[in-house]
């Protein structure tokens, strides 16, 4: 069996860990408690540690044993680098519409695509689709684009989008909101990619 330092010593390397100590109960890692800084989110860096503990040491753990602290060291972190759509594109023919975002965090890119018919229903659900898809990478719960409405308030155009999160068997519903400017099709991203911000 792999030593408790060893372990630690692994954990240690993985980006934004400050300080890691492992507790063993009959060779089986019964608590994993991580000092990381804010540069990822706690989910990300529960994702990173399954995966070096697996791919380094063949070790396979429950994600419910580990326990993540997270302090401010001063540096740009998640809480104030949001998620910003940086590109996007559409194909669209008489019958079909195709979206591709792309999404930056800090240095981090994400890209996601989605199609389907072009129908006034479906546009939004398309647009709302490519976002998540996207994302997908950096949450573990389920989450679908539900609905998107145009709404006027004093005196300006809003887009409004509702998403769904269903998280340990308890569904959520969250809106996110973006000022329609010029694209209608580009405050729909916006406004999604704004409801995720809240999730």
């Amino acid at each position: 069996m792999v030593s408790v330092e060893s372990i630690e010593s692994i954990l240690s390397k993985i980006p934004g860990v400050q300080a890691a100590r492992v507790v063993m109960e009959e060779d089986q890692i019964v608590e994993i408690h991580i000092v990381s800084d804010d540069e990822k989110s706690p989910k990300q860096l529960v994702r990173d540690i399954e995966t070096v503990l697996y791919a380094s040491l063949g070790l396979k753990i429950d994600r419910k044993v580990i326990s993540i602290a997270q302090v401010d060291l001063g540096i740009e972190s998640s809480k104030v680098v949001p998620y910003k759509l940086t590109n996007f594109e559409v194909e669209e023919d008489k019958r079909n519409i195709k979206v591709k975002v792309e999404i930056t965090h800090g240095q981090e890119m994400y890209v996601g695509e989605f199609s389907g018919p072009k129908t006034t229903k479906n546009i939004p659900l398309v647009i709302g689709n490519a976002v998540l898809r996207a994302l997908e990478s950096v949450h573990d719960f389920a989450i679908s684009m539900d609905d998107a409405v145009e709404l006027k308030i004093a005196g300006k155009e809003f887009v409004v989008s509702h998403i769904s999160k269903m998280y340990n068997q308890k569904e959520e519903s969250i809106i996110g909101a973006a000022e329609l400017k010029k694209n209608k099709y580009e405050a729909i991203a916006e406004s999604v990619l704004d409801a995720f911000r809240r999730v």
